[in-house]
């Protein structure tokens, strides 16, 4: 199944032309399911002070200007709540014909943070909040916010009560592997054993954020939609209630289960 948050995620990932209408969905917050609009006027972009001061270098190119912006961004439902990003501005070669140069803006956070799950509703207490804390700092710090979602996997291995410490020696206590936690579940569960395949994936990907300073936004959203689907193997349970109407239904041969009036049949 598409899973068409991360797909607008990764839209937004790269970034926000100049023209406010081509700007991409950005999904709201408070609901989810709307489409967060840009409110024209509160839009603002400025070229730092810094860029300002290099003008007059005789070298000076447009690609040397950059600065930020922010804007105020709402719901089409008016009982959402505002949300304001702010990011930064940049100027490169258009390659257009029209246009020589244009503006990129790369967005560093949002506030309240965009969402993240589409499972949300389905996460333990302690998944869903070390995945709001990645939400709060993925645009900004996408390394620092791998390394939470590292520790949404953990947090859900302690809500299927798979241990995290074993003695080894008399009042001597060590920790066990996120790797042999995963293990370990595939093997006492293996009606999840795809579900423990992606979470093994979400575990990589949160050590190169832990150890190295190379993950972008995309390769962090990967990591939540594998643990996204991870979440809905283990915890939706619509899928077995789907199975037990349908069987109900065939038991009836398609007939309505109840009647407010008695049918020739």
């Amino acid at each position: 199944m598409a899973n068409f948050l991360i797909k607008d995620l990764r839209e937004i990932a790269k970034g926000f032309p100049e023209n406010l209408d081509d700007w991409p969905h950005i999904p709201c917050p408070t609901c989810t399911r709307g489409a967060l609009l840009p409110v024209s006027d509160s839009f603002v972009v400025e070229e730092s002070v810094t860029s300002r001061s290099l003008h007059d270098h005789d070298a000076w190119e447009p690609e040397w200007i950059h600065g930020g912006f922010h804007c105020v961004l709402t719901c089409r439902k008016e009982t959402c709540d505002r949300v304001r990003v702010i990011g930064e501005m940049t100027v490169d070669w258009g390659g257009r014909h029209d246009v020589q140069y244009e503006q990129y803006l790369a967005p560093t956070m949002f506030f309240p943070a965009l969402p993240l799950l589409e499972s949300r509703e389905l996460c333990p207490s302690g998944v869903g909040e070390r995945v709001d804390a990645a939400a709060k700092i993925l645009w900004l710090d996408p390394n620092a916010a791998a390394n939470r979602i590292r520790a949404a996997v953990e947090a859900l291995l302690d809500d299927r009560g798979v241990i995290r410490t074993k003695l080894i020696r008399a009042a001597k206590v060590a920790k066990i592997s996120l790797d042999s936690r995963i293990s370990t579940f595939k093997t006492a569960l293996p009606q999840y054993a795809d579900a423990a395949d992606l979470l093994l994936a979400v575990k990589w990907i949160g050590n190169v954020g832990s150890h190295e300073d190379v993950l972008r936004i995309p390769d962090v959203l990967e990591g939540v939609e594998f643990l996204d689907h991870a979440l809905s193997l283990i915890y939706d349970t619509s899928g077995d209630d789907m199975r037990k109407r349908a069987s109900e239904v065939t038991a009836r041969r398609g007939r309505p289960g109840t009647f407010s009036i008695r049918v020739p049949f």
